[in-house]
């Protein structure tokens, strides 16, 4: 009899798991100090964003849509100084708390976002300890004790680049959570991406059928690829008239392969030094190709002609998912990558002076 019960149990909670997942989810609210007229809620899927809003009534709110896969999320208004980040999935998730107090906010209804909430409070509890370090820093610094100061700064910035070892650890200690996933590729870069295919190998045979992890396979193989000394990955974009641009019409030249955006303060303020090199170099071999991240033609345009840039410049205008910068496992910008006149990458996220030191050096 135990048998048939627990039989029965498991048949109803597997039915009301694939119910939640053909309906989708339905995210509620009751926020104490609730008081905007809208909320909004984004999220976005293999490039494709999703955008919503509501009227808020009383405090409370209530989205509905469909998720493929749980997916990081933000709910905000744009009246007031709140925004909520968490992870969605098809379920029935309800907040409470205060708009006060956004770290406070309590979800449930998603095993994703319950173990999301243990990375955050770890987060929470490593940026409050190293503000606090920052602080004492500012005080004794004002009563005049420079080197006391000058070594709890130290520890404050060790602290600060610690972060990334807590989002590592929670990918060891969370294998079977798709949360893990998402930190995963958020935490893999160039100078990590082979310890990177190491967490990846330990990740839940399970979460390995996910599109999350397919990109995150995709993106350990294209940095790899495209390390210093590897051939450079061809690629076809059109530029700002709509023709075709091929990488590969540059070889026999130097050329720097140049990953920017018109919303990107640092790549727009290092236009000018390109410039100044483009011009010094470009009659004894030297180029720049352009890879806009933008998603906006206007924008983009109005960024090329404002900042006067010579050079040609291509974009698919899919923004992060532009099919360059995901070749090239560009996930950050201003990036760039010389190539050599024999197709080889020499060098990568050449800047300022380091630039122009190397330029200088090939063209004496």
């Amino acid at each position: 009899m135990k048998s048939i019960i627990l039989t029965l149990v498991a048949f109803f909670l597997c039915l009301n798991l694939a119910s939640a997942q053909e309906r989708g989810f339905v995210v509620t609210g009751k926020l104490e100090g609730l008081k905007p007229s809208y909320l909004f809620m984004y999220h976005s899927y293999k490039g494709v964003e999703h955008r919503d809003s509501l009227m808020v009534k009383d405090g409370t709110f209530s989205f509905k849509g469909k998720v493929h896969e749980p997916s990081m999320c933000i709910i905000f208004s744009k009246e007031i100084r709140f925004q909520k980040v968490f992870y969605v999935q098809n379920a029935d998730m309800k907040f409470t708390g205060s708009v006060e107090a956004p770290d406070k906010i309590v979800i449930t209804g998603s095993p994703v976002q319950d173990e999301y909430s243990v990375l955050e409070k770890r987060i929470a509890e490593h940026r409050s300890k190293a503000m606090a370090i920052y602080e004492r820093a500012e005080a004794v610094r004002k009563d005049g004790k420079t080197e006391e100061a000058n070594q709890l700064m130290a520890e404050f910035d060790k602290l600060y680049r610690g972060e990334g070892a807590i989002r590592k650890q929670f990918i060891i200690d969370f294998p079977k959570s798709y949360a893990a996933l998402g930190e995963l590729l958020y935490w893999t870069t160039e100078s990590n991406y082979k310890e990177a295919a190491e967490l990846y190998a330990a990740i839940a045979t399970e979460l390995k059928t996910t599109d999350k992890a397919k990109e995150i396979e995709a993106h350990i193989k294209n940095l790899d690829v495209t390390q210093v000394g590897k051939p450079f990955v061809d690629f076809t974009m059109n530029d700002a008239q709509g023709k075709a641009v091929q990488l590969s019409s540059y070889k026999g030249k130097y050329v720097l392969l140049e990953f920017w955006a018109s919303w990107c303060g640092p790549c727009r303020a290092e236009n000018p030094n390109l410039r100044e090199q483009y011009a010094k170099f470009k009659d004894k071999g030297f180029n720049i190709l352009g890879v806009s991240l933008d998603d906006k033609e206007d924008r983009w345009k109005k960024a090329l002609e404002k900042d006067n840039l010579p050079w040609t410049q291509v974009s698919d205008l899919k923004g992060w998912h532009n099919a360059a910068a995901i070749q090239y496992g560009v996930r950050a910008i201003p990036a760039n990558f010389l190539i050599s006149p024999e197709g080889k990458i020499i060098a990568r996220d050449l800047r300022g002076e380091a630039l122009n030191a190397k330029l200088s050096e090939i063209f004496p």
